[in-house]
């Protein structure tokens, strides 16, 4: 957690050490300050929210943009209790209301339907996927992949390009392909979003294994999408 409540301010650590309780589940919190890392929360007992996962700069940087009252917002299923904090949470009891996930380490495909299910129950849900620069591996096949200038597909005002993943392994687009939910990608400082099932429909012919389709957007025109500020996907 990189935010927890003391007394009536919800904020970030500021001292190793520090102590509070966790307004979700009552746990014990302290306070924790990497010498290397972003300062964070950790439960004495463990997470209450069995999806948490460590959190660096760049969750930090996009969780900034949005209000404190947006941020790791936990969510409780009434029938189950389940408990799940989304990492940002718009328009939270509004019709319009609108999980983001960002997600920057490696996910299964059973744990992403999970999440989708869990929040895409009462929510819109945007994934936010982290595409490491091209040190790594995914960031050095994902700009391998890059193609804007071959195959052209103008739907609704919008620019997709269809292109193939220059990978090895086709696992990693295949999967996000599949996903219910909206997904964007962010690679430095450009943001991607993949044409899912639907969309990928009306592109003309089916995209087989391997070929995906990309619009590429601003950050400003992703976050005015997030907060409904504009037609966004539905």
């Amino acid at each position: 957690m990189l935010y927890a409540w003391i007394g009536h301010e919800k904020r970030a650590p500021v001292a190793k050490g520090e102590q509070t309780i966790c307004r979700d589940c009552g746990g014990l919190l302290t306070a924790v300050m990497p010498v290397e890392n972003t300062p964070h929360w950790r439960h004495k007992a463990g997470d209450c929210d069995p999806w948490s996962e460590p959190e660096g700069p760049w969750h930090l940087g996009w969780k900034e943009l949005f209000d404190m009252s947006c941020r790791e917002i936990a969510l409780r299923d009434p029938a189950t209790k389940e408990l799940h904090r989304a990492d940002v949470l718009v328009g939270s009891g509004t019709d319009r209301a609108t999980v983001l996930e960002l997600q920057h380490s490696s996910i299964s495909e059973d744990e992403r339907n999970a999440r989708e299910a869990f929040y895409r129950r009462e929510h819109r849900m945007f994934w936010l996927v982290h595409i490491h620069n091209e040190s790594s591996f995914l960031g050095t096949y994902f700009s391998m992949s890059l193609d804007f200038g071959s195959r052209l597909v103008n739907l609704d005002g919008k620019d997709f390009a269809i292109m193939r993943w220059m990978g090895p392994n086709k696992q990693f687009i295949e999967k996000w392909k599949r996903a219910a939910a909206h997904v964007f990608f962010n690679a430095g400082p450009y943001i991607f979003y993949l044409a899912g099932p639907g969309v990928a429909s009306r592109l003309g012919a089916p995209l087989k294994r391997g070929e995906f389709a990309l619009c590429s957007l601003t950050r400003d025109e992703f976050l005015r999408a997030v907060r409904w500020v504009d037609h966004a996907p539905s």
